[in-house]
């Protein structure tokens, strides 16, 4: 008769569950601290002045806390998040299984993302179609320079990570590290640039909720610019996220043999926010 009793960490292996992550509160309070932001943005924006409840609270003030405060909350549960994922993938019975099944996901994440973009495009379109007059207030400067160089930054910048992703594929990991903070730094540009050309564009009285302008089809154009902009900008933040995590963790030695899926999100993701990027330069800069 054996002696052996089994434990809890025996079970987890034997269990064909295993690589299922057991319930968490972290996606609720990630939800809480990115639900803070949209409401700091409007409130710096000053467009629910007119709302008894929310009048008193929309200065700049108030919206600068309520975007730090979101965005500090919605980092740190993130990473908390990621952290207890990290620790239970590293549990699975069925390395080939878990990567699979979280491969599945992805693309099934990818594909919700391409639906809520699709809306943006869907209503660009709609309003090009049936407005011909649906566009910049006439004779402004739209696009220019700076929308080339950032487009070729984050262009130029899922070469270096489908190369860093290789690399690490052949287990050149000091390469793999150095062309992921390339990665990073030309995303980080990419941002940079958007935001200067919104603020060249605010400065020319292009407000992203259009109060400046008299101009009906223009001012849904402005808006519809800023959402769409601004919504892959967010992408862009996350795969930032994203990419520099996998960095941390190239660090600490985590991928090693078939556990590499978190380089295969990042990077598909990347590419992902690359390719909405290059339709929505179509529609916005080409079409618009």
């Amino acid at each position: 008769m054996s002696d052996h009793v089994p434990t809890a960490e025996h079970d987890s292996h034997e269990d064909p569950m295993s690589h299922v992550p057991p319930p968490s509160l972290w996606p609720l309070l990630v939800t809480g601290g990115l639900t803070l932001v949209p409401f700091g943005v409007v409130s710096l924006l000053g467009t629910l002045n007119k709302s008894w409840w929310w009048g008193p609270l929309t200065n700049p003030t108030v919206g600068l806390i309520l975007v730090g405060l979101g965005g500090l909350i919605f980092l740190y549960c993130l990473m908390g998040w990621c952290n207890q994922i990290i620790r239970e993938k590293l549990i699975s019975h069925d390395v080939a299984k878990q990567q699979t099944d979280l491969q599945a996901f992805i693309l099934l994440f990818l594909t919700g993302e391409l639906m809520a973009f699709g809306a943006v495009f869907s209503y660009f379109y709609y309003k090009k179609f049936w407005d011909p007059q649906f566009g910049p207030v006439e004779g402004m400067e739209f696009g220019g320079p700076t929308v080339a160089y950032a487009t070729f930054l984050l262009l130029f910048s899922s070469v270096t990570c489908e190369f860093a992703h290789h690399a690490l594929q052949h287990h050149k990991v000091m390469t793999a590290k150095i062309l992921f903070v390339c990665t990073i730094l030309l995303g980080v540009a990419f941002l940079g640039f958007q935001g200067y050309e919104w603020g060249e564009l605010i400065q020319k009285g292009f407000y992203p909720t259009g109060e400046a302008i008299s101009d009906s089809s223009a001012s849904a154009f402005a808006s519809c610019f800023y959402v769409g902009t601004g919504f892959h900008g967010l992408h862009v933040a996350i795969g930032l996220i994203m990419l520099f995590m996998v960095l941390m963790r190239l660090e600490f030695g985590h991928f090693q043999g078939k556990r590499h899926f978190a380089v295969v999100a990042a990077s598909w993701y990347w590419h992902f926010v690359d390719i909405v990027w290059v339709l929505l330069f179509i529609t916005v800069y080409v079409v618009g």
